[in-house]
């Protein structure tokens, strides 16, 4: 299990997103991550992860 600490900044990041879909696609993809099922990441640079969305102007999330 992974557990997702979410900083207020991306917080707020998520929350101004003005298309709705998209949040809801972003937040359906943080609590899949909780269950352990990360889907498309890669390592970017000394323990940073991307994970990848292909959708829109194809969205990332970075985590550590």
């Amino acid at each position: 299990m992974v557990t997702v600490k979410p900083l207020p900044e991306f917080t707020a990041w998520l929350d101004d997103i003005k298309d709705r879909m998209t949040q809801r696609r972003l937040a359906t993809r943080l609590r899949k991550a909780t269950l352990g099922n990360l889907g498309d990441i890669k390592p970017v640079v000394d323990g940073v992860w991307e994970m990848r969305e292909f959708f829109g102007p194809g969205w990332r999330m970075y985590y550590v």
